[in-house]
């Protein structure tokens, strides 16, 4: 269901939120051309990549979470900007460790700057962009205008949240040398990686902006964390079965990366002994073909690891929607939540 109906609540905060996104990059933007140096088509290229579509769902969350809270959405707005900055950094950096050329139907940054200074010299420099994206998407999150003590707070959630995503990603990108990990440990990863920004950060510091009480913080952590795995999962099935067309990017690339997604990890210990050989083979191949990506599709298919993992997700999105059930939260918002996670998971189900 990739093409499914983008939430009413996400579409209406993107109307919002996409010009103030648009300004912002075009006011850094010329803030930092005044430097000697003409950073102009570096800068063209991180404004492309920043608002080449993207469902704003983080920013969403943020201001979601906020009304929650009793706040108001002009307590969150410039927050929830900075959190979509910060969504592109960790992106920007993602595509170039994992050496991915195209992000929503676009060159990645990386290759991009690649193609007019050169693959080195513009590696760098959208790892730059891209930490240039998190000092301003920070700057917005501690610029809000609510009480110092909330700022404070606020900032802590994002500073945890990030050294989190850091160690998640490291952790992700080591795996496939090291022994094979188990379901527990690749949902430990997949927590700190993804989970913990999609929507654990996002409700949480939009429910701080807005002064929540310790009651609605407990009801969005315990919504949020197992939709955060259940958006993995989903996105693990979107990112090897989905049509390149409708993701805007390859669908061979987790595999040629060798990433020990769970989708894997349940093939790897449900496959047979012929099939689970051919799998191992295979993942982290660069030079894994098309036909042979298809072949390791198979196997999911045929483990039955593929079925079992699109269970698991609707599992685990039912629990976060049971979360819901009673939770402190006025009754239009937890409708909004209810209907953003159905989204956000069954869109590839």
């Amino acid at each position: 269901m990739s093409g499914a109906r983008l939430p009413a609540y996400l579409s209406g905060y993107a109307r919002e939120a996409e010009p103030r996104l648009k300004a912002f990059l075009e006011a850094k933007s010329a803030d930092v051309e005044r430097l000697p140096v003409d950073l102009r088509p570096a800068l063209a290229m991180l404004r492309d990549y920043v608002l080449r579509g993207g469902k704003r769902l983080r920013g969403a969350l943020v201001v979601l979470g906020c009304e929650a809270a009793g706040g108001t959405r002009a307590q969150a707005l410039e927050a929830s900007v900075g959190v979509e900055l910060l969504h592109a950094y960790l992106l920007i950096h993602d595509d170039f460790m994992d050496r991915d050329e195209v992000r929503r139907g676009g060159p990645t940054l990386h290759t991009a700057l690649g193609g007019a200074l050169g693959d080195q010299l513009g590696g760098s420099a959208a790892l730059l962009l891209g930490s240039l994206c998190e000092a301003w998407g920070l700057e917005l999150v501690l610029s809000a205008p609510i009480a110092p003590e909330r700022a404070v707070a606020a900032g802590r959630a994002v500073a945890q949240a990030l050294q989190q995503v850091t160690a998640g990603q490291l952790a992700d990108l080591t795996a496939p040398s090291g022994p094979e990990l188990s379901e527990a440990d690749v949902l430990a990863v997949q927590r700190m990686k993804t989970g913990s920004y999609t929507f654990e950060l996002p409700l949480r510091l939009g429910a701080i902006l807005g002064g929540a009480s310790a009651a609605v913080l407990e009801a969005l952590e315990k919504f949020a964390r197992p939709l955060g795995q259940a958006f993995q999962i989903a996105d693990d099935l979107l990112g090897t079965f989905g049509a390149p067309q409708t993701t805007g990017k390859p669908n061979v690339n987790d595999l040629r990366e060798g990433k020990r997604t769970l989708l894997v990890v349940r093939a790897l210990a449900s496959a047979q002994r012929s099939d689970a050989a051919q799998l191992r083979a295979g993942l982290g191949k660069r030079d894994l073909s098309d036909a042979g990506a298809a072949g390791l599709r198979d196997i999911l298919v045929r483990s039955g690891a593929e079925k079992w993992a699109r269970a698991e997700a609707e599992r685990l999105c039912a629990e976060a929607l049971r979360a819901l059930d009673g939770a402190p939260l006025p009754a239009s918002l937890a409708a909004a939540l209810r209907e953003i996670a159905e989204y956000s998971v069954r869109r590839t189900l």
